[in-house]
């Protein structure tokens, strides 16, 4: 009878600890049609085609795990690996050349909040999401013109720290060390460490965020965004100023209407050698929590021959 008791007390406390451990399977999948006026927006042609994983989508079809599992005294840890592909042929290897490209890492988070290694979203990039209208999708007229401060929106070998809100304020480090030879340059190769900075306020109908970036001795990248929700409608602006000559502004509105939500959004470079502007036109209809068509006409005026391309495209996007 004891060694019964025992056994069932052994089975009962495995599944309390299984119980503290989640893993989950999410994703996107993301198909559109549509075309451009010439070769340019990712596509090869002036056709009408069949895109995913493309500027003219919503967003990168993918499949992802994240897990956690609970430490005790208020600790977890944590992982994520993401993938992405591509509806219209299957390929894999997306966002950077490799399985889990999109997403590699792992993490211990508690009431200090968050540290992570790994291959990330960069602190950049979160600074840049919270105020962007269009949800940082792929054709984002401010991640086209000055991508998310001037940088990419993932790093490998980043190490992050995401402090708790305080609030309504957040702060997000990072830093790509030298010897993980992510960042190269000279003859011969030597690594060079990155800096990068978010920080973000969002309380109410205010959202104000400054990322900043900088790679070795390389200029550094700004951005300073904010966006203020007037319940009807919600408007959006930055100032950028990415390494180099290049610098400018971003301006930008979105208004729910039922199901149907309109955003504009309009990214200028100012300075002289790179003066042009990049203008998107979304229309969003929410057919479910999870899925909705989108519609989306766009300009890009920043490529070769200071001819302006516009494409346009429909498409469907489910969040699993």
């Amino acid at each position: 009878m004891k060694k019964t008791l025992i056994a069932l007390a052994a089975v009962a406390l495995s599944g309390a600890a299984f119980a503290q451990s989640s893993v989950t399977l999410y994703g996107v999948a993301d198909m559109a049609v549509g075309k451009s006026n010439a070769a340019g927006l990712g596509l090869a042609n002036d056709k009408f085609q069949a895109i995913t994983s493309n500027v003219l989508n919503n967003g990168t079809s993918r499949f992802g795990f994240r897990g956690t599992e609970d430490l005790g005294g208020g600790l977890k840890a944590g992982f994520n690996f993401e993938a992405g592909l591509s509806l219209a042929t299957g390929a894999g290897n997306l966002s950077g050349g490799q399985m889990f490209s999109r997403a590699a890492n792992m993490s211990l988070m508690g009431g200090f909040g968050e540290i992570r290694a790994g291959r990330s979203l960069t602190p950049s990039f979160y600074s840049v999401a919270s105020w962007e209208l269009t949800g940082t999708a792929n054709y984002s007229a401010v991640a086209n013109q000055f991508s998310f401060a001037g940088a990419g929106p993932r790093d490998s070998g980043l190490v992050m720290y995401r402090s708790p809100s305080f609030g309504g304020l957040t702060v997000d480090l990072g830093t790509v060390l030298a010897g993980n030879n992510v960042y190269t340059g000279g003859v011969p190769a030597t690594g060079k460490s990155k800096a990068d900075l978010g920080v973000t306020y969002a309380a109410g109908p205010v959202t104000a965020s400054l990322a900043y970036n900088k790679v070795s001795s390389f200029e550094k990248n700004v951005a300073l965004g904010g966006k203020y929700n007037f319940g009807s409608f919600a408007v959006a602006a930055s100032y950028q100023d990415p390494a180099g000559v290049k610098k400018g502004y971003t301006l930008g509105v979105s208004a729910p209407m039922g199901p149907v939500t309109l955003t504009a959004d309009i990214a200028r470079a100012t300075d002289k050698a790179n003066k042009n502007t990049d203008f998107v036109l979304e229309a969003k209809y929410a057919l479910s929590k999870r899925t909705f068509a989108y519609g989306v006409f766009m300009r890009d005026g920043a490529l070769a021959g200071g001819k302006n391309v516009n494409g346009y495209a429909v498409g469907l996007r489910h969040n699993f």
